[in-house]
């Protein structure tokens, strides 16, 4: 599993108050990932999720996808996609458990 750390954009700041932003490939669930997470103490638990995908198998199969998502809260750098495919191309994928819908 590869995982990049990406500094929020000022205007999601303002927005949304201090936040923690990730993006990376799963190799178990054969998907890329991101994440938006509001870092606040005063946010519970239940608001702390502003975006979340890549959580089931399969579910994203182009990095281009998951960085787009992140477009709107991060600062993406030049060569990420170039990264997060040679990523998925190292690690490879798992084979789909039965126990995984």
């Amino acid at each position: 599993m590869s995982r990049y750390e990406l500094d929020p954009l000022s205007e999601a700041v303002a927005d949304h108050g201090a936040l923690s932003i990730a993006i990376g490939w799963d190799a178990p669930l054969n998907t890329y990932f991101a994440m938006v997470l509001r870092d606040g103490d005063d946010v519970d638990d239940e608001h702390r999720d502003l975006l979340w995908i890549g959580t089931r198998y399969g579910e994203i199969a182009d990095p281009d996808a998951a960085i787009e998502a992140l477009r709107p809260y991060a600062v993406i750098r030049n060569g990420l996609a170039a990264e997060l495919t040679a990523d998925r191309l190292q690690e490879g994928s798992r084979p789909r458990s039965p126990l995984i819908r």
